[in-house]
């Protein structure tokens, strides 16, 4: 992607990946049970999706991290629903299904080495290389925080898991200020950020106090995740755009 679609690495980047993680778990649910597409043409549409938007990405030279985002969300769902056959109708043993999604975070984010980096241009640091290797690795986590995600609630209870995950994040997101620059800190961040969203948007959609429901429960995080994103602003840069 062009850095003048990449967002910034902030607090607001962070809560975006949150909030997207979140929102992807309730989107990629309701997905798989309401779209009546079947696993296999599920994911083609989510393919083909993914790569319209790469596509457009090219040809955009406005200012904006609509494509990012929206790339984010896309991933996110098909993880999900990856997941889930995964765990569910495969039945891989949990440690090598947790160990090799973990190995291919690693090796994603080796070849494509999408590091945050800090450029001339910028105030903070942003994403230096967001290629097809970036979203590769950005699967996998998805894939591996579904899965984990699931293990914890189904061990610990949906609303203690997302707590304890949440608090984890945040004191890691906050030893590792200093260290914004590190691949393996900004992967880390990742995974456990969708792992603690998988808890959350479980525990949101199934949790017998509020009643919410999977489609309520969707739209609302949908909802949160745009709003957040739309009023918190942060500084744009002018930067050079890259492939």
């Amino acid at each position: 992607m062009q850095t003048r679609h990449v967002p910034t690495i902030d607090r607001r980047y962070w809560f975006g990946i949150i909030l997207a993680s979140i929102f992807g778990t309730n989107l990629g649910d309701f997905y798989a049970h309401e779209a009546g597409l079947g696993l296999g043409l599920g994911l083609l549409v989510l393919v083909v999706l993914f790569a319209a938007t790469y596509a457009v990405e090219k040809r955009d030279r406005a200012t904006h991290e609509i494509y990012y985002w929206l790339a984010i969300i896309i991933i996110r769902t098909g993880a999900t629903n990856i997941a889930d056959v995964l765990a569910f109708r495969v039945r891989l043993p949990p440690v090598l299904l947790v160990g090799g999604l973990a190995a291919c975070i690693a090796l994603a984010a080796f070849l494509g080495s999408p590091r945050p980096a800090q450029t001339r241009d910028a105030p903070a640091p942003t994403l230096a290389k967001t290629n097809l290797m970036y979203w590769a690795a950005m699967l996998a986590a998805g894939v591996f925080g579904t899965i984990t995600g699931d293990i914890c609630s189904h061990r610990f209870g949906q609303g203690p898991a997302s707590l304890v995950l949440a608090a984890t994040l945040v004191i890691l997101l906050a030893a590792a200020k200093s260290h914004a620059a590190s691949v393996a800190v900004y992967w880390c961040a990742v995974a456990l950020a969708r792992t603690a969203g998988t808890c959350i948007g479980d525990w949101c959609a199934e949790n017998t106090l509020l009643h919410v429901g999977l489609p309520l429960s969707t739209l609302l995080t949908g909802t949160a995740f745009v709003g957040v994103l739309a009023i918190w602003r942060s500084p744009r840069r002018h930067a050079p755009a890259i492939a």
